[in-house]
């Protein structure tokens, strides 16, 4: 299962243990974790770490749950994004995306994180939908999201207890199934731009068969060729 995949600033890659250290601090402040996961429960970098060591004991799929490191190519570590919550019945999962540093929301970082990880979601692991909830506070992400194709389905009133606020608070609701993404023309317009490629349009896989085969040198030679052409 590929768990990874890349931009033109960002790789996204599954968490390891070893990000335990950077996983703790961004949890730790309030900033980041009001708007990533509201109310998350506190633990240890040990306890976060055999978290991180448990899941990697088994398949994304089963757990229900993966979880991206955002890593830029020159700043390092600067995010994290998830899909939690998949059904394999009803084939979807709920995204979350965060940023740790203020001064990353605003660069475009977490749009290009949002394309990578619909690619993988919908081009990989062939999900029919794409679903995030929102506090109402959190604005910017709620008009980002609906500014790059997703749909604004509903509001959850009162839905959500933050402990950080006392109060309880709205939850906005945003979705993208398979089909409005394979129509998405902002997509399709800003993906090459951010990450090198269209991803709205479904991989293309081609069998050979022995009748197909080319034999001989001819035929190492033409493979050859096909390989240079994809790592060009």
């Amino acid at each position: 299962m590929n768990l990874s995949n890349r931009g033109n600033s960002l790789v996204l890659r599954q968490t390891m243990p070893d990000d335990a250290p950077i996983l703790l601090r961004a949890y730790e402040d309030e900033s980041f974790i009001s708007l990533y996961r509201s109310n998350n429960a506190r633990q240890t970098e040990e306890q976060l770490r055999q978290t991180l060591a448990q899941r990697k004991q088994r398949s994304p799929a089963q757990v229900g749950y993966l979880e991206f490191m955002l890593e830029h190519k020159q700043h390092g570590a600067i995010g994290v994004a998830a899909l939690g919550d998949y059904s394999p019945i009803h084939q979807r999962a709920e995204y979350l995306v965060g940023l740790f540093d203020e001064k990353h929301r605003h660069a475009g970082y977490g749009i290009e994180a949002t394309l990578l990880v619909l690619d993988l979601a919908f081009n990989t692991y062939r999900l029919n939908k794409i679903y995030s909830y929102v506090y109402e506070y959190n604005e910017f992400s709620h008009k980002n999201m609906i500014n790059l194709g997703f749909k604004h389905e509903g509001i959850l009133e009162e839905h959500h207890y933050s402990a950080q606020k006392d109060r309880f608070i709205n939850l906005y609701i945003n979705g993208m199934t398979v089909r409005q993404f394979r129509a998405c023309d902002k997509i399709r317009r800003i993906a090459p731009r951010l990450i090198g490629r269209d991803i709205t349009q479904a991989t293309q896989v081609f069998e050979i068969t022995k009748e197909d085969q080319v034999a001989g040198d001819t035929g190492k030679r033409f493979l050859d060729k096909l390989r240079q052409m994809a790592n060009n």
